[in-house]
């Protein structure tokens, strides 16, 4: 479902002209995004009719919906040698997990490094993110994650059905009932730094859903998870782009004179890149590539202030706490509370889940698991603490060299002197 949802990213490449051939504009269209979902149910039934096969050939259930059982069976129902059969399953199996693997790794390096660029504003390169991703996994394998794969992918499949949920929700519903700008944006320089309609709904979803995946809402729900994730992620994207008119969308409107224009030249690289990869940049006095963007971490995005994470959380505070106690929230205490508080909260998160998932996957005493994860979380809550004080005073003094650095070039400007 998450693979078949991010082919609508792909549709950005798409031309907009459809001139030529209206017939092929829509069957590339169809086949680069929805007409994916075709390949997905064709993969899901042949998927399930292989396990039904290996059931009534003898496959216990436990083993049923194994890879290599599933392909032993068939090979062997169509293939009167067994020795052949089991090597054409063996070198199946091989080839897909290598192909996985491959794939994921790729998948992951972007992903790594997309986050991480956006993050740090710093691009070490691709393969760096690509060996990362694979020791993570290796780690990972070590630690033991593995052995529990089916209930790691089924507490995964909650997020991702709830992002694709609020993904249908805006394009099927918000976009068709002007809930929100028709026109789909993606430049991040256009973007505010959080949508509340995307992340909302997606965040709401998901504690549902795996309240539900856990055993919250009884045993019905529970087996249902993963549609419970999807309703509510359809139910509440369309209600949230209501309550906030759709104000949270685009930052600020696209240069309309470059549409027609082939390539565009990036005034920092000097590389041309299609206008769907530009940005007028003022702080640059040019246009701008997306990577290049991405990477500048001297003007804090001059192009939009008002849509940087911090002004929204400053703006809907403002809305919502009397004005002693926002100025009391947005002091230097405020922001080490804030950052103390999300960062336990991930760790009291992170250790939950693995409470829940090591309590029902194995035999243990579950009051001292309890116990031991609690003594976890307190000894991490002083490092916490302590990380958390010296990144308030690092942002504080990197801001405080920032301003004193531009009031410095300021005063040194001509410009200014005659002034």
């Amino acid at each position: 479902m998450a693979q078949i949802g991010e082919q609508v990213d792909f549709l950005r490449f798409l031309p907009r002209d459809r001139r030529t051939s209206k017939t092929a504009w829509w069957i590339a269209l169809l086949s680069a995004g929805p007409g994916w979902i075709v390949l997905g149910a064709l993969k899901l039934l042949a998927g399930s009719f292989l396990a039904f096969f290996a059931l009534s050939h003898g496959v216990s259930v436990e083993h049923a919906a194994e890879p290599a059982h599933m392909y032993l069976e068939a090979f062997r129902y169509v293939l009167s040698q067994p020795d052949l059969a089991l090597a054409l399953t063996g070198t199946f199996v091989i080839l897909s997990q290598l192909k996985i693997n491959v794939t994921n790794a790729y998948a992951g390096s972007i992903a790594w490094s997309n986050f991480f660029s956006r993050l740090t504003h710093s691009h070490p390169g691709r393969v760096v993110w690509l060996v990362f991703n694979v020791l993570v996994a290796l780690l990972l394998m070590e630690i033991g994650v593995y052995k529990a794969l089916e209930q790691t992918l089924a507490l995964y499949s909650n997020v991702a059905i709830a992002w694709v949920g609020a993904l249908v929700a805006d394009l099927v519903v918000n976009r068709p009932l002007r809930l929100r700008p028709q026109h789909i944006e993606f430049k991040r320089a256009h973007l505010y730094d959080i949508n509340p309609v995307g992340v909302g709904a997606m965040t709401i979803a998901t504690i549902v859903s795996i309240s539900a995946f856990y055993g919250s809402f009884g045993p019905t729900a529970k087996a249902l998870s993963a549609f419970v994730a999807l309703a509510v992620a359809f139910v509440t994207a369309p209600l949230i782009a209501w309550a906030t008119d759709g104000n949270y969308y685009i930052a600020r409107k696209p240069k309309r004179s470059w549409q027609n224009l082939e390539a565009i030249q990036c005034c920092i690289c000097e590389h041309s890149f299609e206008p769907e990869d530009m940005a007028t940049c003022p702080a640059y006095a040019g246009p701008i590539c997306s990577l290049c963007c991405s990477l500048d971490a001297r003007c804090h995005d001059l192009c939009k202030p008002h849509a940087r994470i911090g002004a929204q959380v400053s703006e809907t505070l403002g809305k919502l706490l009397p004005q002693p106690i926002y100025a009391r929230v947005n002091s230097q205490l405020g922001h080490y509370l804030g950052v103390f508080a999300v960062s336990a909260g991930l760790v009291a998160l992170t250790l939950g889940l693995i409470y829940l998932q090591t309590s029902t996957t194995a035999q243990l005493d579950t009051q001292l698991l309890s116990d031991v994860l609690w003594k976890v979380f307190f000894a991490l809550t002083i490092i916490i603490g302590v990380v958390a004080w010296l990144f308030v005073l690092a942002q504080q003094s990197r801001r405080a060299a920032e301003s004193e650095t531009r009031r410095q070039n300021h005063a040194a400007d001509p410009g200014n002197r005659r002034a």
